[in-house]
């Protein structure tokens, strides 16, 4: 058995205990008493150290013995009646503690607004999730949930638990029913949310700073909501703000004109890049004329052409049945390579997989009568020359 001080006062840090019991290989270890929460309820088991040792998480009970699970066996020296002072990862369990006080207000916040009942919770790593019995939500009433939220944050409402027995629960107006027995451990938002719960959270709404909304989506027909609570908000609003500080000074605009801004220049983009599709294109039928002999296979090796252009000759080079051509382009990170075969011509492909790209290394694939990919270059441009020269001859060979 240990004694939860966590329950007693979850603001606690760091706590004399004695041992009373460990495991054969000696990494984990049972106190008489402990600031360290056991995982359960959704929250994470606390980490710390047990006398420096790192405590890597904990598990169990209470009435049976909280095991605390170390990251290196537990010293010769050390055994029951061992004093030990345990000491909390503060930052990991004040994270957890705001996350479940957050999550708390937000349920009760989504009942007290909409009539809206929380389904199941998740405590993530980045963001708490609640999944809700509604299957859509609209942005206004999750802004009255935020801001109902926020109110008794600022009104530094009491955060409090106690114990009853199951018999005497229906005395007690429960947020969402429970159907645990025997002593029954109830939290309550002072005025505002009464729940059973086993986690431990702060003392009081004040330490939440604030609750923010960052995501809504529909999941198993219902609504899955996503909350930073707290400093993760905190943190999030300054990261958005220097991205949208930044953004302003780069299009030299205010905050608030960003979105038009980029609006305009998506636009802008794609103009662009249609002028260059077309010019790509007039420059690949350059290269590859319609009255083109077509007698025997044919190739063509560019360097440093950007991606359109020969994207387009390769495209254009499908359009006659009867080309046979290998395209190389010698770009800095890579050869290139296109391989195209008309209709005209069975598609040669377990030849060119054994004779033209197993011995390039040649990555890439396609289906007739186009093939693509890269070779890796070879660090320097005479190499890569040279071995977009050899996967040419060895195409070529195919049809000697």
């Amino acid at each position: 058995m240990t004694e939860p001080i966590y329950y007693d006062n979850p603001m606690v840090q760091r706590c004399k205990a004695v041992i009373t019991t460990f495991s054969e290989d000696r990494r984990t270890v049972v106190l008489d008493r402990t600031c360290f929460y056991p995982e359960g309820g959704g929250q994470p088991g606390d980490r710390g150290t047990v006398d420096h040792l790192p405590v890597t998480g904990t598990t169990g009970e209470p009435h049976t013995g909280v095991l605390h699970h170390l990251e290196k066996p537990l010293p010769a020296d050390y055994g029951p009646g061992s004093t030990v002072e345990a000491a909390l990862d503060w930052s990991h369990r004040y994270e957890y503690m705001q996350q479940h006080t957050g999550q708390h207000l937000l349920s009760g916040a989504l009942y007290r607004v909409a009539e809206i009942t929380t389904m199941s919770v998740h405590q993530g790593a980045e963001v708490v999730t609640i999944e809700v019995d509604a299957e859509d939500i609209p942005d206004s009433t999750l802004q009255l949930v935020e801001d109902e939220a926020n109110r008794v944050i600022a009104l530094d409402r009491r955060v409090r638990t106690f114990e009853v027995d199951h018999a005497d629960l229906a005395r007690y107006s429960l947020r969402r029913p429970t159907e645990r027995n025997g002593t029954v451990r109830l939290v309550e938002i002072e005025d505002f949310d009464l729940v059973a719960c086993g986690g431990v959270h702060l003392p009081r709404t004040g330490l939440l700073n604030v609750v923010k909304t960052v995501g809504s989506e529909t999941i198993r027909g219902r609504r899955r909501l996503s909350f930073k609570i707290g400093d993760r908000a905190l943190a999030d609003y300054r990261l958005k703000h220097q991205a949208i500080t930044t953004a302003a000074e780069l299009f030299s605009s205010r905050a608030d004109q960003v979105p038009d801004r980029i609006r305009s220049t998506q636009e802008e983009l794609q103009s662009l890049h249609r002028t260059v599709r077309k010019q790509a294109q007039r420059i690949a039928s350059l290269l590859l004329p319609d009255d083109m002999e077509m007698t025997g296979p044919f190739h063509l090796v560019l360097e440093d052409e950007v991606e359109e252009i020969f994207k387009a000759l390769a495209e254009r080079a499908t359009e006659d049945p009867r080309r046979r051509i290998a395209l190389v382009n010698v770009r800095p990170d890579a050869v290139h390579w296109a391989i195209v075969v008309g209709p005209d011509y069975p598609f040669p492909q377990q030849e060119i997989r054994e004779r033209v790209l197993k011995p390039a290394s040649a990555k890439g694939g396609g289906k007739p009568p186009l093939w693509r990919g890269v070779i890796p270059g070879q660090g320097n441009r005479r190499d890569d020359r040279e071995e977009a020269r050899r996967f040419i001859k060895s195409f070529i060979g195919i049809w000697e």
